[in-house]
């Protein structure tokens, strides 16, 4: 049975002619095109070309014995397929595979997943019988149901021993460049938008844009009053002579404009079958495009990167690590949104996706395969699946974006480095200060939650623990910070009210836990209906 036409959704789909019986399609930024025709030979991809290419995309080479999905290494648009009775069936939308309207089938396993993590891990969606292509990954589908997948692109760390503080800066300094570089020619004066927090990342691309001389350049900030992390970003962007707009988040406001048919369509685009909608600038981004104050071909400029992927670094320092203690690492750090997570760390497939991926990586014990083992696992799934799935908010209201940190060179950069650097933030902190104070002659800290210095904290704790507290103290402590979000993001628990999330929060739950229930049962929105059958009229 010959291959149907790819169902594609976007607008954005660019097809190539290869030869008469094969079509490349491409998504993404379009100089990724001719690296990709350029990475065929004799009708097939050579993996060592693809793995050349800058920039991102997504990919579909068709021909009549099979067709190739691809992503880009931190999948930056969405691919599906299924092979369910038999028929092959590829989109950029996995509603349009499913038929979920009439005929929505759950995978119970994804579920689970997807309350505890906020995301669905592997190449499950929560739609049975429906598969993602991951990162970095080619897929490939022959006629009669058979997939083939290769991973072309993961995380590597080459084990050279640049760890001095000059040569480490002018390593990644060297590869930043490169990839701002490209995406500055690609913007060609058009206007760059960045989201500007009180942290580092941010912060960093501001700089860059500062010290290049870009003139056509918006920060801007939201969030509930003049938090201390408002007020940071609006001197940031003052020292670097900048544009500055802030976004005042008011509960009545943002409720009436969460519990809207637009809003629904925003949840029914950016969940990508896989990932829990990211709402943290979805207000801001809104009211940005309402009140006209970006350009219409305004570019998003997020500061996702691939530094800071690593947790529970203590691990390089072990005599010896096991696989099952690896494991154990990613369920603990990943799957605790819920106040009881057993569920999600007793599931039988969601250990044997770990156990897979630790085979797929060769994890051998050794230092560097335990810092590959978390990062890579952090950056596949978290960061590509919820954290960088926020590049879908831009593109629901219209605009381009751009991620020249999670760019080739960036990323190999950063595994080129000695793991003493790239095991916590701490050398990366201090580069982006150092920057900071060299374009704008100013010093600047980051936003913190508190002042009370680390050994002061450590002994309250020390107190709590030895009474037997400690866990019910920070729970507290946790659950009174969500009722009085700075970002209002207590607002968008919608099915529960102060004193209930309140008790959930204390006893264990997470905000975004929170949202995963809400979205899953059609209550996160009145007009969105993605698993439950249409409200009746009468």
């Amino acid at each position: 049975m010959p291959f149907a036409s790819p169902r594609l959704t976007r607008s954005q789909w660019r097809a190539h002619t290869v030869n008469d019986a094969q079509t490349l399609w491409v998504v993404g930024g379009k100089h990724c095109d001719e690296q990709l025709l350029g990475a065929l030979h004799d009708g097939a991809l050579d993996m060592d070309a693809l793995r050349a290419v800058t920039g991102h995309f997504a990919a579909i080479l068709m021909g009549p014995a099979e067709t190739v999905l691809v992503e880009d290494p931190i999948r930056s648009f969405p691919l599906f397929y299924s092979v369910a009775g038999g028929d092959v069936a590829v989109s950029d939308d996995a509603l349009v595979l499913t038929g979920v309207a009439q005929d929505y089938v759950a995978d119970f396993d994804s579920r689970i997943e997807f309350r505890h993590s906020a995301y669905v891990a592997g190449s499950n969606t929560l739609y049975a019988g429906v598969k993602q292509v991951q990162a970095g990954e080619l897929v490939t589908l022959t006629p009669d149901g058979g997939v083939t997948s290769t991973v072309y692109r993961r995380n590597r760390y080459t084990g050279l021993d640049i760890s001095e503080t000059e040569a480490v800066d002018a390593h990644f300094t060297d590869a930043l460049h490169t990839s701002m570089s490209r995406f500055l020619k690609h913007a060609n004066g058009r206007q760059i938008v960045v989201p500007l927090s009180g942290g580092l990342d941010s912060r960093l691309l501001s700089v860059y844009l500062k010290e290049v001389g870009y003139q056509n350049v918006v920060n801007f900030t939201y969030g509930v009053g003049r938090t201390r992390e408002v007020s940071i970003s609006e001197s940031v962007a003052a020292a670097l002579g900048q544009k500055w707009l802030f976004c005042a988040y008011e509960e009545e406001t943002i409720k009436e404009a969460w519990d809207s048919p637009e809003t629904a369509e925003f949840i029914k685009y950016t969940h990508a079958s896989a990932s829990l909608p990211h709402i943290q600038d979805w207000y801001a981004v809104r009211w940005l495009k309402q009140e006209g104050l970006v350009e219409d071909d305004a570019i998003f400029l997020p500061g996702h990167t691939i530094v800071g992927n690593m947790h529970d670094e203590q691990i390089l320092d072990a005599e010896s690590v096991s696989p099952d203690q690896i494991k154990e690492l990613i369920l603990q750090h990943h799957y605790t949104l819920q106040p009881d997570n057993s569920h999600a760390t007793t599931n039988s497939r969601l250990h044997a996706t770990i156990e897979r991926f630790l085979g797929d990586i060769g994890y051998d014990g050794s230092v560097v395969s335990r810092l590959t083992a978390l990062e890579y696992w952090n950056v596949r799934e978290r960061q590509t699946k919820y954290i960088n799935n926020s590049l879908r908010n831009y593109e629901f209201f219209g605009y381009d974006w751009a991620l020249p940190m999670l760019d080739r060179e960036v990323y190999l950069a950063w595994g080129d480095l000695h793991h003493s650097v790239t095991r916590n933030r701490d050398w990366y902190e201090g580069y982006v200060n150092r920057r900071y104070a060299v374009a704008t002659g100013q010093e600047i800290g980051t936003f913190a939650a508190t002042k009370i210095s680390q050994g002061k904290r450590d002994a309250v704790k020390n107190v709590l623990r030895r009474a037997g507290l400690l866990g019910l103290a920070e729970r507290t402590i946790t659950a009174r910070a969500v009722q009085n979000h700075p970002m209002g993001f207590n607002w968008f628990a919608t099915g529960l009210d102060s004193k209930e999330l309140f008790r959930y929060t204390r006893s264990g739950g997470n905000l975004l836990g929170a949202y995963a229930d809400h979205f899953l049962t059609d209550t996160w929105n009145s007009h969105c209906r993605l698993f439950t059958a249409p409200l009746s009229d009468d």
